[in-house]
């Protein structure tokens, strides 16, 4: 079976998780808190490059639909603490 072309089927509410890169553990965590606020999450050091300039975090928080999902992607985005999300 092929899905090529096709989005995957994605039942809602469910857990989701955000590979969150930058240059500081702690900005991106107040980053990640500031988007977020209290709503229950679980927030890890992933990684951290060889020269230890970036450092990535992982996000793992319940979106409600889509639209919830794509919103925080795009918050996360556009934080200035941020470089990349995945």
């Amino acid at each position: 079976m092929s899905f090529e072309g096709r989005r995957p089927e994605i039942e809602y509410p469910c857990a989701w998780d955000y590979q969150i890169i930058g240059m500081e553990e702690q900005e991106l965590r107040i980053a990640v808190t500031g988007i977020v606020g209290n709503v229950d999450h679980v927030l890890t050091l992933a990684n951290r490059s060889r020269k230890g300039r970036y450092c990535s975090v992982h996000l793992t928080i319940e979106v409600a639909d889509e639209e919830h999902r794509l919103a925080l992607f795009e918050a996360l985005r556009q934080h200035e603490a941020v470089r990349y999300v995945l």
